[in-house]
């Protein structure tokens, strides 16, 4: 059955299961084999999207996506960099490598997403400027120089 779970603030959310959606199809649908042959290819477009690194909608629950420093540790790169350290490193350094290794890939993704912040905020209230430079010489640069103009600190001659 559907569980209703109390969340602060006042939040009532009604979870629920795989069966308590398949019950309602049994119920309230006359052809049961569409309406399956729908739910299946949602949970393959939801599957195919995760996959992707993309945001996945799935009813009752909402959108849900995998973070990318979780997608970078495990793809099939960051796998073998692991095997072949688990090969050349002792338990102890092995587990202190990864650790630090997730650690560094978590700080480089958020940078990212810092840098991606700073440019769309000044690319939004220069984007005139911000075309004409890409234009002229390329999107990167443009953005490299965006990024640099908003983080512009003044020094005084003091």
């Amino acid at each position: 059955m559907a569980e209703t779970f109390r969340f602060p603030h006042g939040y009532d959310v009604r979870v629920l299961r795989k069966k308590d959606v398949l019950d309602s199809i049994d119920d309230n649908i006359i052809d049961k084999d569409i309406a399956l042959e729908i739910v299946k290819c949602c949970e393959i477009d939801a599957t195919n999207f995760l996959k992707e690194g993309r945001w996945a909608g799935i009813p009752f629950v909402g959108n849900i996506r995998i973070p990318k420093h979780v997608q970078t540790l495990i793809s099939d790169e960051t796998k073998a960099l692991f095997a072949d350290a688990k090969e050349n490193l002792d338990e102890n350094t092995y587990l202190l490598f990864r650790k630090s290794y997730a650690k560094e890939i978590k700080k480089k993704e958020s940078n990212e997403r810092f840098y991606k912040y700073t440019v769309s905020m000044f690319v939004g209230k220069n984007q005139k400027f911000f075309r004409l430079i890409s234009k002229n010489t390329s999107d990167a640069y443009a953005r490299f120089l965006c990024y640099t103009l908003r983080t512009l600190d003044i020094v005084s001659d003091e």
